[in-house]
């Protein structure tokens, strides 16, 4: 994973979620869980799922909240080992961009098919309207 590639996703991602309320709000209710999912895990690290990872670590983790408490360098290593970054920072940055891009990728789907439904509409109501008109 190259850092500096990483690193610029990440502020431009951030940087449209900053300026968006709404995106904004869905970042704060973001989990552990949501982040590490098990497609994240598959793709980026020697692991199926963030849980086998750390029970796999030796580190005695039952969940991330107690990252902090292991030697840093040893969990650094260990990242460097098994997924595609150099360390923990990165791994999070790299998880939250890939988020960021997913969330943003079902906000233009969804735009796409509101423009496509109202465009239909339209349609429908133009041909109703000269149907109607037809009759009189």
């Amino acid at each position: 994973m190259d850092a500096k590639v990483l690193e610029y996703e990440f502020k431009l991602y951030m940087d449209k979620f900053k300026a968006d309320p709404e995106l904004g709000k869905l970042m704060m209710k973001l989990t552990f869980q949501e982040l590490f999912n098990d497609k994240f895990m598959q793709e980026h690290s020697k692991f199926k799922s963030m849980d086998f990872m750390m029970w796999r670590s030796g580190f005695g983790m039952t969940n991330l909240l107690e990252v902090e408490k292991v030697n840093q360098d040893k969990w650094n290593a260990y990242i460097a080992e098994n997924t595609e970054c150099e360390n923990w920072h990165q791994f999070g940055k790299l998880a939250m961009v890939e988020w960021m891009k997913t969330v943003l990728d079902l906000l233009e789907q969804v735009k796409a098919k509101e423009a496509a439904d109202k465009k239909a509409e339209k349609k429908a109501a133009k041909k109703a309207a000269k149907e109607n008109g037809g009759e009189n």
